[in-house]
């Protein structure tokens, strides 16, 4: 009967056991999540050398229910098992047909059904909410990015330093696409190192000219004004997107507000960071936690609103803009925006 809550790692972890189940359903909005599901499972059931005899790809919108079961049912040719995957299975012309194989599976065969959005109030979905393992790939929450990423670089046999992993969500954020390239890059960039360190991560996307923006951001934390404006200054000669500084400054400050928030309700210790969301960087979110107050950080709420429009609607000179934000917010004046 397939488990209620599955979760990738528990895919990942039965199939590190060879836990290998006859069926298999991944659906969701995270496509790239379903892939990664897709190949652990055939990497878990067949070797490179087993795949040419023993793989069967197939499409819902052009295949035949029946041909999915003929290839499903059929014995796997000098291997243990054969795997079956039917991308959009949701598309399948009279796909309750696999509903009675989903039920009496063949023992020596992975069928992996992937889908969109399957109705699980008809067959062949509501057989496999049942009989099959089930796994819905959403698209992953900021707080699961490092987690994903030191599991991805564990696959390629190394290992990333926390802050590292951070890092490279930070700069990356929630597209696990766009994770997975940088990642390329950074392997490629380390060669046969092992470890990979935040100067690891910096050497790939500190190339981009926005990544500074998050220096500006520690700056500005440390209400260290000076600092941030020869960030911003640096930035600006650079060509930074003046839109996208205030974008990730607004994000750390809402960062910023759950830490004060957990903090203020007296939660101590890694607890705060955990329920703050705030997964990297602890250190110098603490310190900037320490230098505003709760009502310091909604007033820049409305400050980086404000600057976000001006920049958006007013044509004006937006270094200067810049500059005289960045004083309100981390400076001694109010942080209302004039």
């Amino acid at each position: 009967m397939a488990k209620e809550g599955t979760t990738f790692d528990d895919l990942i972890a039965a199939l590190g056991r060879n836990d290998l189940k006859p069926v298999y359903l991944f659906y969701g909005e995270e496509d790239f999540l379903i892939k990664e599901a897709t190949d652990a499972v055939v990497e878990a059931a067949l070797t490179p050398e087993e795949r040419g005899f023993n793989l069967d790809r197939m499409y819902g919108s052009e295949a035949d229910p029946r041909d999915v079961i003929a290839h499903a049912s059929s014995f796997p040719m000098m291997a243990e098992r054969r795997v079956v995957i039917v991308r959009e299975a949701d598309k399948l012309a009279q796909p309750d047909l696999l509903a009675h194989y989903i039920e009496e599976p063949s023992p020596t065969t992975c069928l992996v059904l992937t889908a969109f959005k399957p109705d699980f109030r008809r067959k062949p979905f509501v057989t496999a909410k049942k009989h099959a393992f089930v796994l819905e790939c959403k698209p992953l929450y900021e707080r699961q990015i490092p987690a994903w990423i030191t599991r991805r670089v564990k696959q390629s046999q190394r290992t990333i330093e926390p802050e590292a992993a951070s890092l490279l969500a930070a700069y990356a954020g929630t597209s696990l696409r766009e994770l997975a390239s940088e990642l390329e890059k950074v392997f490629l960039s380390i060669g046969e190192k092992k470890l990979i360190t935040p100067d690891d991560v910096m050497a790939v996307v500190g190339i981009s000219r926005e990544f500074s923006v998050f220096e500006l951001q520690w700056a500005i934390g440390m209400k260290d004004v000076r600092k941030a404006q020869e960030v911003l200054l640096h930035m600006m000669e650079q060509g930074g997107e003046p839109v996208m500084m205030v974008a990730v400054l607004t994000k750390f400050f809402q960062a910023l507000w759950k830490l004060l928030d957990v903090r203020r309700r007296g939660v101590q210790g890694k607890q705060q960071f955990i329920q703050a969301g705030v997964f990297g960087f602890e250190e110098k979110y603490s310190h900037a936690a320490s230098r505003f107050t709760l009502q310091e950080v909604e007033d820049a709420f409305l400050a980086l609103a404000d600057a976000d429009e001006k920049l958006k609607t007013s044509g004006g000179d937006p270094h200067m803009l810049l500059q005289t934000l960045i004083v309100h917010i981390a400076g001694s004046r109010s942080p209302s925006f004039a």
